[in-house]
């Protein structure tokens, strides 16, 4: 029998955390196997566990569905100004747009009815190669994923509006892959981590030019999901750019030293990545030509695609 009331948490009973002050929570949860971990988050945000749209997915090759009527996505304006935040969670770089000299950048079209503003980039990584991304392609993990978070700009005036309704939010997703080339506009975020050392400091990054990090495709894989941080509300459309990010073994390994424990605890909590979660009866679609398309339908389930080494669905 489990007896919630009697679960401590760095000395937070979870019944105060629920009945005292929500903002503990924050401090409370985690993606460790503990009781602050994600088996643990639906019980102050039941949608967590209970919910039937939760990020993030597995992507299964064999499941995905050709959608010939998916568009690629438009991108207006690419460098913005910001502050990186170290929340202990990940790496939370926030658009600046009281700025007035920080520019829009908006996405739109693709699977998406309405244009979307970039408010934030959130970033998962782990203390391996083969850990750290929340999305898995075929149930392979990437070393780093990046999720650019856009809000309804056409509905909404505000992020906190937006994610509690339905196409509230878009966030498109890029995994990442290590190898021997190193992009350099990353380099503005690993300049500031250097001193981001605990929770709670923050950097400004100037000049950010958000498509020198997203990688130059028109393809990309949708489905319909949720935030993958509590309170995993369901109000994502989640698009995932069919290329990766390459970075440099420096690059990540400057992310990680983030990762090391100083003072009991590290910095940023290694492995930051929320398990994969059921598909259920959702349809992942995808504008990437399968390479033996049936001419009875389209829009039918293709066994035909297959991983690569590096590109992640080809």
């Amino acid at each position: 029998m489990m007896i919630l009331l009697g679960i401590y948490v760095t000395g937070i009973k979870l019944g105060q955390v629920c009945c005292e002050n929500r903002d503990l929570w924050d401090e409370w949860w985690g993606y460790g196997s503990g009781t602050s971990g994600p088996e643990f988050w639906g019980k102050l945000y039941s949608i967590c566990s209970k919910g039937k749209y939760q990020s993030p997915i597995n992507i299964d090759p064999d499941f995905m569905i050709y959608d010939p009527n998916l568009s690629s996505v438009a991108y207006e304006g690419s460098r913005v100004n910001g502050t990186l935040r170290n929340t202990r969670h990940d790496l939370t770089f926030e658009v600046n747009y009281s700025d007035p000299h920080s520019n829009s950048f908006i996405f739109r079209t693709g699977p998406l009815s309405y244009a979307y503003r970039l408010y934030n980039i959130k970033m998962h990584f782990g203390l391996f190669d083969d850990l750290g991304s929340e999305h898995t392609i075929a149930g392979k993990r990437f070393p780093i994923e990046l999720q650019f978070m856009g809000f309804n700009i056409d509905l909404f005036k505000n992020h906190t509006e937006a994610v509690m309704s339905t196409h509230g939010l878009a966030i498109i997703s890029v995994l990442g892959s290590i190898g021997e080339m190193m992009n350099l506009e990353f380099d503005k975020v690993l300049t500031a981590v250097k001193y981001m050392n605990k929770q709670g400091d923050k950097q400004p990054i100037l000049d950010f030019n958000i498509l020198d990090i997203i990688p130059r495709t028109t393809l990309f894989i949708t489905y319909e999901g949720s935030l993958t941080q509590p309170g995993c509300q369901e109000t994502v459309t989640w698009l995932i750019v069919n290329k990766p990010l390459h970075i440099s073994k420096q690059q990540i390994m400057s992310l990680r030293e983030l990762q090391e424990w100083s003072d009991h605890r590290p910095s940023v909590e290694a492995n930051n990545f929320r398990p994969t979660l059921p598909v259920n009866r959702r349809v992942v679609r995808t504008n990437i030509k399968p390479f033996h398309e049936s001419e009875e339908c389209a829009l039918k389930v293709q066994k035909s695609y297959k991983v690569n080494r590096i590109l992640i669905i080809s």
